[in-house]
C-alpha cells in the first residue's frame, strides 16, 4: 500500500509541475512566476527545477514596461468581474484544485478528455497508470491483442484474441490475468465455447445447427488423433490439448449439451437449467484447472459451483435479447409458482409477480456463488485466476439488486468500465 501510495505521490507532484502548472500569474498589473497550488505538498521553490523555470528574457521584461504602467491603476478584470481580490483568490484556487483532482485521475486513470485544452494532452509519468494500461479494457484494441498474444504470436492466436474480445469480453478479460503459459490454451478453450454458442443463434434451421454440432465432434476427435482440420480455433485447441493432455471427456460433454439446446424450449424447471450450466460453464472451468495444473477436489467443488452460477447469470442476462426473438427460456416452475407467463416477458412486463421470478433464479445463482467461496481457505492459490469471473457475477448480480430485479431496466445491459481494473485487483490480491 505504501508503494502505491508513493506512485501516486510521486506521479502526481511530477505532472502538476511539469504540465498544468507551468504559467503566469496576474496579481497587480506585474507578472510573476510563482509556485505551483502544490508548493506546499511537493515543490520546493528553491530546487533547481524551480530557478530554471524563472523566465530568462531580460528583454521581454523591459518591453513590457509601458503597458504595465498604463495598467497599474486599473483593477483586474478577474477581480471586478469576481467582486474583488478575496473573490478572485477563491476562483483561482477552485480552478486550481479542479485541475489538481483531474490531475489525479489522469495519473491513475490514464489520459482524461475533460474539456479543458491541452489539460491531458500528454502521458503522465510511468507509475500505477502505466501498469494498469496492460489491461486491454483501459488501452487499445489493437496494442492489447498485440501484448497479450506477444510479438511473435500466430495468426490463429490473434484470431481466438478477436473472436473473445467480441463475443466474450469478461472471459477474455479473466484469461488475460492468467499464467503466460497458460494464457493461449485458456483463450483456445473460450474461443471453443464461444464457437459452439453462436451455432445456435446463427441457424435458421436446426438441422445445419446439428451439422455443425457434428463437425465440432469429429473435430474433437481428430485433435486426439494428431489431425486437426485447418480451422483457427481448432488448431489452437490442439496445440492446447498437446501441451496440457486436456480429458477429452469435457469436451464432449460441452458439445452434446450445446447440441441438446437447440430446440427452442424453455427449462422446466431450476435442476434442468444447473444440468445445462454444469456441463457448459463447469466443464470449460474444469479444463482450465487442468490447463493450470491443478488436481483438487475442492478446487473442483468450487468449479461446479461457479459454472452453475454463471451459466444462471447468463440465462438472466440473455431474457431481454430472447424476448426480443419471441423466446423465453426460463425456468417454466418458478414461472408458474408466481403466475407469470412467457407472454409477460415478451411485452416486458414489470409487475410484482415478474420481478419475483427474477429474484427466485438470481438467489439460485447467489447461493451457488456463495457455496464455491466457502472453499476459500481450501481451494490451492494456484487455482484462484480460474475463478476470475466471479467478479463479473458478483457485479451483475448487484446491478440487478440495486434496480429492483427488473430484468428489462436499461442499465444491466450496459458494459461495466471498471471490471477491468476490479479484475487486476482481486488477481492481485489472490481472491475470488
Amino acid at each position: 500500500m505504501k508503494l502505491v501510495n508513493c506512485q501516486i505521490k510521486y506521479s502526481l507532484s511530477s505532472y502538476l509541475d511539469k504540465y498544468i502548472f507551468r504559467r503566469t500569474r496576474k496579481e497587480g498589473g506585474e507578472t510573476a512566476w510563482g509556485p505551483p497550488i502544490s508548493a506546499g505538498l511537493f515543490w520546493n521553490p528553491q530546487s533547481r527545477r524551480a530557478r530554471r523555470r524563472r523566465p530568462r528574457c531580460r528583454g521581454a521584461q523591459r518591453h513590457l514596461a509601458p503597458f504595465r504602467a498604463a495598467s497599474a491603476g486599473r483593477q483586474p478584470a478577474a477581480e471586478k468581474w469576481a467582486g474583488g481580490p478575496e473573490e478572485a483568490w477563491r476562483g483561482r484556487r477552485a480552478r486550481g484544485v479542479g485541475v489538481m483532482a483531474a490531475s489525479v485521475l489522469g495519473s491513475t486513470c490514464g489520459p482524461l478528455r475533460l474539456g479543458v485544452t491541452g489539460l491531458c494532452r500528454r502521458r503522465p509519468p510511468r507509475g500505477l497508470w502505466a501498469r494498469a494500461r496492460r489491461l486491454p479494457g483501459l488501452a487499445g484494441s489493437g496494442r492489447s491483442v498485440a501484448a497479450a498474444s506477444g510479438s511473435g504470436a500466430s495468426g490463429t492466436d490473434r484470431y481466438c484474441l478477436e473472436l473473445l474480445r467480441k463475443r466474450d469480453y469478461e472471459g477474455y478479460l479473466c484469461s488475460l490475468l492468467l499464467p503466460a503459459d497458460s494464457r493461449s490454451s485458456a483463450f483456445a478453450l473460450r474461443a471453443f465455447n464461444v464457437e459452439l454458442a453462436q451455432v445456435k443463434d446463427s441457424v435458421s434451421e436446426k438441422t445445419i445447427g446439428l451439422m455443425r454440432m457434428e463437425f465440432w465432434r469429429k473435430t474433437v476427435d481428430d485433435i486426439y488423433s494428431d489431425n486437426p482440420p485447418q480451422q483457427p480455433v481448432a488448431i489452437e485447441l490442439w496445440k492446447a490439448v498437446k501441451r496440457h493432455n486436456l480429458t477429452k471427456r469435457w469436451l464432449m460433454k460441452i458439445i452434446d449439451e450445446r447440441e441438446k439446446n437447440l430446440d427452442d424450449k424453455p427449462y422446466r424447471n431450476i435442476q434442468e437449467l444447473e444440468n445445462y450450466a454444469e456441463n457448459t460453464q463447469s466443464s470449460l472451468l474444469y479444463l482450465t484447472l487442468e490447463i493450470l495444473g491443478v488436481k483438487d477436489l475442492h478446487a473442483d467443488h468450487a468449479a461446479s459451483h461457479i459454472g452453475k452460477a454463471q451459466g444462471i447469470v447468463t440465462c438472466l442476462r440473455a431474457t431481454p435479447y430472447h424476448g426480443s426473438r419471441r423466446r423465453v427460456f426460463l425456468p417454466m416452475e418458478i414461472c408458474m409458482l408466481h403466475g407469470v407467463s412467457q407472454e409477460d416477458f415478451l411485452r416486458q412486463n414489470q409487475a410484482k409477480n415478474v420481478r419475483d421470478v427474477i429474484y427466485d433464479i438470481a438467489s439460485q445463482a447467489h447461493l451457488h456463488l456463495k457455496h464455491a467461496r466457502s472453499f476459500h481457505k481450501s481451494v490451492p492459490v494456484k487455482a484462484f485466476p480460474a475463478f476470475l469471473q466471479t467478479v463479473a457475477l458478483e457485479d451483475y448480480l448487484k446491478k440487478i439488486q440495486q434496480v429492483d430485479f427488473d430484468i428489462f431496466h436499461p442499465s444491466l445491459q450496459q458494459k461495466n468500465t471498471l471490471l477491468p481494473l476490479s479484475l487486476y485487483v482481486q488477481s492481485w490480491r489472490k481472491r475470488y
